[in-house]
């Protein structure tokens, strides 16, 4: 009975993530039978596939096969390949897309049946889902030749995913420290700032494959940086700026799931600062703040990683440089503040 129900359980949470029609995924083909009937790839039913499942499975240049899950573990799944448009593109080892699809009605009607390239004879229509009609039929020695790789503990080449989500919204958070100059009149010194970093940032991919901007992304960004130092005299100090960048992937395709993104970063932008100087005694008087202008430029490298969900996460280790200004009221001296160090970032994000 427990055993009974440890499946019942299994089978409604491997039916609840099916593949929808038109839903794609990206498969390498980790066995394939001597006749090329039957092959076996490494997403199964943790990927959302389940047996009866059609599939056209395609590469850049268009479709080269059509077939069915005639067999799935977790992790695996045994294809029946029902129509062969290129033979010479289905290999051991290829990473191809597949496309969930509607069964395709083979009928006894001669002039109007399909017949399945390089392959003898037609198989009974299959719905979805649905086990009114068998599955095609699969010799014993092209079965044998895969059942082997269905094995679990066996090696598991990895397969991803793609997405057609282009847009994404981002908050990265960092606490860093920070060292540079700063400048007033005469006077110069170094400085070491502690700040707390927060950014929100909107990012857009795109889709098209082979164009230049396949690989890069842009993004807009706002961010609010502020820091403390001092004790006996303390000074405050916050920034408000706005910024553009791009980043350039070049580990795995950008709008990739379930794998880890390398990619390059830069950006820069603009803002506004204000700076407060505050003396812990009650005989003197705190300095007013002072307004003025900030801009700012970074360049890093990061990784990110998504799931099929559109949620994300990503880090970012890059070189910060920024510059600001301020203006006193009663003086033509102004206050010049440069600080750049090397920042650690992590956030998440949301594609859709």
């Amino acid at each position: 009975m427990k055993s009974l129900l440890i499946m019942f359980f299994c089978f409604i949470s491997y039916s609840a993530n099916a593949l929808d029609i038109d839903e794609k995924l990206t498969v390498r083909v980790l066995g394939l039978s001597g006749s090329k009937k039957t092959l076996l790839t490494n997403r199964g039913l943790e990927d959302g596939l389940v047996v009866g499942d059609h599939a056209k499975f395609f590469l850049t240049t268009g479709v080269i096969a059509r077939g069915v899950v005639i067999k799935a573990s977790p992790g695996r799944s045994i294809w029946s390949v029902y129509r062969i448009i290129d033979a010479d593109k289905i290999v051991s080892d290829k990473v191809m897309n597949i496309k969930i699809s509607s069964p395709v009605k083979l009928t006894e009607d001669p002039s109007r049946a399909i017949k399945a390239d390089d392959m003898s004879g037609t198989i009974p229509v299959m719905s979805r889902g649905k086990q009114t009609e068998p599955l095609p039929e699969v010799t014993a020695d092209e079965k044998s030749e895969l059942d082997g790789m269905m094995d679990e503990q066996a090696p598991v080449i990895v397969g991803s995913s793609s997405t057609n989500k282009t847009l994404e919204v981002f908050g990265v958070l960092s606490l860093n420290s920070l060292s540079g100059t700063y400048e007033q009149g005469d006077s110069a010194g170094d400085s070491s700032v502690g700040n707390i970093d927060f950014t929100l940032g909107f990012e857009k991919y795109f889709a098209t494959k082979g164009s230049f901007f396949e690989n890069i992304s842009i993004f807009a960004i706002f961010s609010k940086r502020s820091s403390k130092s001092g004790l006996e005299v303390s000074t405050t100090s916050d920034w408000t700026e706005y910024g553009v960048g791009a980043n350039w992937h070049f580990y795995n395709a950008p709008l990739t799931n379930n794998r880890p993104i390398g990619y390059v970063t830069v950006a820069g932008g603009v803002g506004s600062a204000t700076t407060e100087t505050e003396v812990a005694s009650t005989t003197t008087a705190s300095v007013d703040p002072l307004n003025g202008s900030s801009n700012f430029m970074l360049l890093g490298v990061g990784g990110k990683y998504y799931l099929r969900n559109g949620f994300g996460a990503r880090v970012t280790l890059d070189y910060f440089r920024s510059g600001s200004t301020f203006d006193f009221d009663d003086s033509d001296e102004s206050l010049t503040l440069s600080l750049s160090g090397v920042r650690f970032r992590v956030g998440m994000s949301y594609r859709f």
